[in-house]
């Protein structure tokens, strides 16, 4: 112990040399008593007279034993908190070496500690057990309650005689009274019965040795009597060989009413006053049991009052037991923390070198030990760190260099969207330093404007699904969708420039919970020479399939609603001319849409205004009365921002394809199903935030792999008669609309039961934003 005391004491305690001394002599102390009064406390919880006659002073012992124990352990803590307070390098080492070594003997002692507790407690409730108790309260309460209807019984049993003689007429000899008490008594099994008149003289018994009847009782008694109308009492007895036996006695007053003549011949009634004492002896086994059961049940109690201070002292011990481990494992910690110390410091020491940047090789200490090759291998680690950080600086610039040389921007931002990293790339395709934007939004420069809005909505929507899937899982929709991507236009800021800006295709992602990267590439040639040769294409087909037959259409309309004029019913009338009216219009339409897409210069751009979609359905929905098609359109939707023919132009197209793909089906009953629908996908500023959702599916029989992955290019189609135009130009008024289309196909369980086509408007009118 002294390694221990000097190792944590000889700095605090240097002034004195008995300070010094103190803390060590009073643990050795205590703990030699400690153990003494354990080896006492086992010899006295085995010795009854030992425990009986000096429990008080081991009680006493225990506790003083018990508060020395706390003590010195409190005085240990508080030496470590000082030098701790103090900064002394190596208190926290010694410090949680103390704890541990308080936890690895405490946790296991309270364990058992809890353990032997109740094992105790339990073994000495089993020696008075509860149900001993119980059964030997239940026997005493049942001599109780026989000896309780004797008594009720011998009183209702003189009640019954007492009647019987103050019925006898008044001319009766106490003869003749006294044979019928007797008849009576032989009838219940009294053992005696003496009649007494008020005076407590004797009348008559039936016990027929003389003086061998009991006593009348005293006055007292018989007053109470005829006051109660009766009384009874057990008294208990000795009888031959000093066994202890019970009778029960009955006094019952008798009031005899008679008639006196008086001297002036007028008669007067007076009361006789007599009692009767019934004697009644308890049955010899009866009495026997009742007398076992009272001295078992006093022995018990007296047995069980010492229980108590025998659970106390094997507590006590308990107690002082885990304590004295408590006291034995911090003293080990004390004596081991030096050993321990010293090439765990030097580690420390070499773990703060390295933190501030210095890898050089550290001292090494040889104890022969995993501790001494814990410091060598500190060396080697600090060797590979040094040529790791050699690699990483390589890598590093490396890295640098590539991203500098590429041609796509790459931007890193932070969970507020501040820029926080950029790319050469993105310079010059913003024709601006981004390294001035660092620690800052996009937003503040003002060409950037609508990039920055571009990346915050798709991370917005980076987890929001464009059409439902219900065949796949949760997991497998999370994993589908990691990275969002979209391609804007971003347009000049001088509103003397006619080029429309810069188009770029950019592609998002999360790289932790804080750090966000966007990487974007300028797409502006590609998409300026893929829209001049698939619109030169379409421009021509539709010339030749579409407007030709547009002219007779309508004039055949025309015809119709004048041949057929004041020749129907009004309701047959109205609905012809709304009939031919919509011919008309969607004929306008159509030739509307193919002179634009003859544009070749320029395609159509769409005239956003207020639309509702749920209303245009209604409308187009209109033109296929008759049609097997059901519809599901959310009335919580709101107004969209679109163009109305070209909205029209893709229900129409939509709905075409879903019919004539159902038709090829094997399922040619289902009916086609539109469906419009309100999607939240979360909140911008404590606005909630919403999209609207159009889905048609069919019942067909879905797309082919190779076709699914190339839907929306030009003529791209499973048709015979198709141009594969259809859901290009679908593709491209959805992307005009700053919406999102997605196509897949229907599934149950392995089988195809269709195709779905689903289109994510985002750009709502600003009443509904």
């Amino acid at each position: 112990m002294k390694i221990s005391l000097d190792f944590i004491g000889s700095n605090a305690f240097e002034k004195d040399a008995w300070k010094r001394r103190a803390l060590p002599l009073a643990m050795v102390v205590t703990g030699a008593f400690a153990l003494l009064l354990l080896a006492l406390l086992s010899v006295a919880t085995s010795n009854t007279e030992l425990f009986d006659n000096y429990f008080i002073w081991l009680y006493a012992a225990n506790v003083i034993v018990g508060i020395c124990l706390t003590l010195v352990i409190l005085t240990l803590v508080i030496v470590i908190a000082i030098r701790w307070r103090k900064g002394r390098f190596g208190t926290r080492l010694v410090a949680k070496l103390a704890m541990i070594f308080a936890l690895v003997g405490v946790v296991p002692g309270l364990i058992l500690y809890g353990v032997s507790l109740q094992f105790v407690s339990r073994s000495i409730e089993t020696w008075f057990d509860v149900q001993v108790e119980s059964a030997l309260d239940a026997g005493l309460e049942l001599g109780r309650v026989t000896l309780r209807v004797a008594q009720e019984e011998i009183l209702a049993e003189g009640n019954y005689i007492a009647e019987q003689i103050v019925q006898v007429p008044s001319g009766a000899t106490s003869e003749q009274v006294g044979a019928m008490v007797m008849k009576i008594r032989n009838q219940f099994g009294i053992q005696e019965v003496s009649l007494f008149n008020a005076q407590r003289n004797l009348i008559l018994t039936s016990e027929s040795r003389p003086k061998k009847y009991l006593p009348a009782p005293t006055p007292d008694v018989v007053t109470e009597a005829f006051k109660k109308k009766g009384i009874t009492s057990i008294e208990q007895i000795e009888v031959d060989g000093g066994q202890r036996a019970y009778r029960v006695r009955a006094i019952v007053p008798i009031v005899r009413k008679k008639q006196i003549s008086g001297k002036s011949g007028a008669s007067s009634e007076v009361e006789d006053k007599y009692f009767l004492q019934l004697v009644r002896f308890i049955p010899s086994p009866l009495a026997k049991n009742i007398v076992a059961v009272e001295s078992a049940y006093s022995d018990y109690q007296e047995k069980s009052l010492g229980r108590t201070g025998l659970r106390k002292m094997f507590v006590g011990t308990l107690t002082l037991t885990l304590f004295f481990a408590l006291f034995v494992a911090v003293t080990l910690a004390l004596i081991l923390g030096r050993q321990l110390a010293r090439p765990l410091l030097m580690l420390l020491k070499g773990t703060q070198a390295v933190a501030q940047g210095d890898l050089s090789p550290k001292p090494e200490l040889d104890t022969g030990d995993e501790l001494g090759m814990l410091t060598r291998q500190f060396n080697v680690m600090t060797r590979q760190l040094a040529d790791t950080r050699t690699s990483l600086q390589e890598s590093k610039a490396f890295l640098e260099t590539v991203l500098g040389n590429l041609t796509a921007g790459v931007c890193i931002f932070d969970k507020n969207f501040n820029m926080v990293s950029s790319n050469a790339g993105a310079d010059r395709i913003f024709s601006q330093d981004l390294t001035k934007m660092d620690g800052r939004p996009l937003g503040d420069s003002p060409s950037l404007i609508e990039f920055d809005k571009a990346i915050k909505e798709g991370f917005a929507t980076l987890k929001l699904s464009v059409g439902e899937d219900d065949s796949q899982p949760p997991l497998a929709k999370n994993k589908l969708a990691p990275v969002w991507q979209k391609q804007i236009q971003l347009h000049s800021t001088n509103e003397f420039e006619n080029e429309p800006g810069v188009t770029l295709f950019i592609r998002g992602t999360e790289l932790t919970a804080d750090l966000r990267m966007v990487v974007f590439d300028d797409i502006t040639d590609v998409v300026s020479a893929q829209r001049s040769i698939a619109w030169s294409e379409v421009a021509r087909r539709l010339a030749h399939e579409i407007k030709n037959p547009l002219t007779p259409i309508q004039l055949s309309a025309e015809r119709l609603q004048h041949k057929l004029a004041g020749k129907l019913s009004p309701e047959q009338e109205e609905m012809m001319n709304r009939s031919t009216e919509t011919i008309i219009g969607q004929v306008q339409a159509m030739k509307e849409m193919v002179n634009d897409f003859r544009d070749f210069a320029k395609t159509p751009s769409p005239q956003l205004k207020a639309v509702s979609i749920n209303t245009l359905t209604q409308e187009i929905l209109g033109l296929y009365e008759g049609s097997p098609i059901k519809t599901r359109l959310d009335s919580r939707c709101p107004n969209i921002m679109g163009d109305s023919t070209q909205l029209r132009q893709i229900i129409h197209n939509l709905l075409q394809n879903a019919q004539d793909a159902t038709l090829e089906g094997t399922h040619q009953s289902e009916p086609v199903e539109i469906k419009t629908e309100l999607v939240p996908y979360g909140e911008s500023h404590g606005v909630p935030q919403n999209a609207v959702r159009l889905t048609i599916s069919d019942s067909g029989s879905g797309f082919p792999a190779k076709i699914l992955a190339r839907a929306f290019e030009p003529y791209v189609t499973t048709k015979s008669k198709g141009t594969g135009l259809g859901l290009a130009v679908v593709k491209k008024i959805v992307d005009d609309h700053g919406a999102k289309i997605e196509i897949r196909n229907r599934m149950q369980a392995d089988e195809v039961i269709g195709a779905q086509v689903s289109i994510l408007f985002m750009n709502l009118a600003k009443e509904a934003a």
